[in-house]
């Protein structure tokens, strides 16, 4: 036994002290949000929650509820010969974009929103597929079928995931589907607070983008669409520690932002540069050309006879966070090279991009004091703490807040450093 070592009891021996009582919490229920105005092919389906009341929101749980029909152009129903169905996960893969406003200001806006939400479903473990996913009609396609719209007994080229949502949509029928939103906060766990009105809007995508068929004589038709959202009735005492803090400050909720942005590619290329892809703050996970390789050893899989592109497959494991864990990604070593091919980079120096805290990297900046005071000067932030430049013999005797200073090394009578 190590001496260093800190002792412990176990549980079953604790026979003296029982369990914590949640009591901050009193009550919570789903309630149903129809949309703002009538629904329409050419209008955005909008969604407002008023703050009004005692109710939090818990934005985790928020669930979109849709029926459509696939119908004909000219509104009439499918018959036999049409063979038409649409796009996998099309509770959320129907819409372009999501944009989230609070108290009428636009916090997130989520482009290529159906893409987003296509990765999500193709990086969950089967469990969550065959189940939780299918009642958004997600049924995963065949490898290297993905475009199969055939539905003859031609085997060699039949996609049993498109043949499914077939079933489900011929001959016009209502298609029920619910499950979650993906936006940013709604990734996260902390509730919202009264008074704080939310506003979610979904675009709508082009029936050519979310059906397969051959041809374009087709639509979707939102017969019903409305959002389950959970309010939560906190405790009293819980409600006046929260406003005391909030009379000084704000709420601080950290979110994990996704954004997916699309590059188009001539064929023909066997090598591309994209600069400047990203401008600002980078992304924990990425494929990056940057001034130091990642991975150090450059991925180069050869999906021909050789078949070699294992560190790319294992890519998806030890940089999503799946790797030494109980979870699993539904996409075989097979499968991989025949549509599923997804590369993921981790770019934290702790491969925590999955933690719920933030890694740093080491930065050094060098700037004389000119540089520094303009700085402080200008950034909103640190001119509400920004104190002076002092040389050593000059610094204030006392300091009733947190503070910015730039101090002169030396007494105000010599050059000295900063």
């Amino acid at each position: 036994m190590d001496s260093r070592a800190c002792a412990c009891v176990k549980s079953e021996l604790d026979l003296f002290n029982v369990n914590p009582v949640q009591l901050s919490t009193e009550d919570s229920s789903f309630t149903e949000i129809f949309p703002i105005a009538s629904l329409s092919d050419k209008t955005p389906i909008e969604f407002y929650v008023s703050g009004s009341g005692e109710h939090y929101l818990d934005l985790a749980h928020t669930l979109l509820h849709l029926q459509v029909k696939v119908k004909k152009k000219n509104g009439t129903i499918l018959g036999a010969p049409d063979q038409v169905a649409p796009i996998n996960y099309l509770l959320n893969t129907l819409f372009s974009e999501c944009s989230i406003t609070l108290n009428d200001k636009q916090v997130s806006s989520q482009a290529n929103y159906a893409y987003r939400c296509i990765f999500y479903a193709l990086l969950s473990p089967r469990a969550v597929q065959e189940s939780m996913l299918t009642s958004g009609l997600f049924y995963k396609d065949s490898a290297s079928k993905h475009e199969s719209v055939e539905l003859a007994n031609a085997s060699d080229n039949i996609n049993p995931g498109y043949q499914t949502i077939y079933s489900i949509c011929k001959e016009s029928k209502l298609i029920d589907m619910i499950g979650p939103l993906h936006f940013d906060l709604g990734n996260q766990s902390k509730c919202l607070i009264n008074s704080v009105n939310f506003r979610i809007k979904l675009e709508k995508n082009k029936d050519s983008f979310a059906l397969m068929s051959a041809t374009q004589d087709f639509k979707i038709v939102i017969v019903h669409a409305s959002l389950f959202v959970r309010k939560v009735k906190v405790a009293p005492s819980v409600m006046i520690t929260h406003e005391v803090p909030l009379s000084k400050g704000f709420i601080k909720i950290p979110i994990r932002r996704t954004e997916v942005k699309s590059f188009a590619l001539s064929s023909g290329m066997q090598s591309l540069i994209i600069p400047n892809a990203f401008i600002g703050q980078l992304p924990t996970r990425l494929i990056i050309d940057g001034n130091r390789m990642i991975p150090s050893k450059p991925l180069q899989p050869k999906f021909d006879h050789r078949n070699s592109y294992s560190r790319c497959y294992m890519s998806l494991f030890t940089d999503v966070g799946q790797y030494h864990t109980d979870q699993d990604i539904n996409i075989s070593y097979r499968e991989y090279k025949e549509g599923y091919t997804l590369v993921a980079t981790d770019l934290t120096p702790d491969l925590s991009a999955d933690g719920m805290h933030e890694s740093i990297l080491r930065m050094i900046f060098e700037m004389d004091s000119i540089t520094l005071c303009r700085l402080a000067c200008s950034d909103f932030i640190l001119r509400s703490k920004f104190g002076g430049v002092y040389a050593s013999d000059e610094l204030p005797k006392t300091i009733n807040n947190y503070s910015c200073f730039i101090i002169n090394l030396d007494p105000k009578a010599k050059p000295g450093s900063h």
